[in-house]
């Protein structure tokens, strides 16, 4: 499958002060990775956007791809992990909620891994 994975309140919470990872999102590419799925991070933002982002948290090993978000991206979304609900119905795949400060409590991520697992996908 194709994963694509929303950068801004999906994969990090960015502010004038920091640039954090949300908990577990390396994890779950790793995870994904290893059931063989193919792994993309996009964004509104753009791409130079995303490029920034993958490296900065040393996502790169994980990730087939990266893009601005647009409709007509190739390789086509399968299931998409997105703060944004509208996102989610069009595209497929799970809904988080915004990564909007430092949590070393979140767990939307494993809640996304478990959604896969529960559709056959891990």
């Amino acid at each position: 499958m194709n994963i694509f994975f929303d950068v801004d309140q999906t994969l990090v919470f960015i502010d004038q002060h920091t640039n954090a990872l949300r908990p577990g999102a390396r994890e779950a590419m790793q995870r994904l990775k290893a059931a063989g799925h193919r792994v993309y991070v996009w964004s509104a933002a753009g791409l130079a956007h995303v490029e920034r982002v993958v490296h900065l948290h040393g996502l790169a090993e994980w990730v087939d791809g990266m893009f601005d978000k647009d409709p007509h991206v190739e390789p086509r979304p399968d299931f998409i992990i997105d703060d944004d609900w509208f996102l989610v119905e069009k595209y497929g795949g799970h809904c988080v909620a915004q990564y909007r400060g430092v949590d070393p409590e979140d767990r939307e991520m494993e809640a996304a891994l478990q959604r896969l697992a529960e559709l056959g996908h891990l």
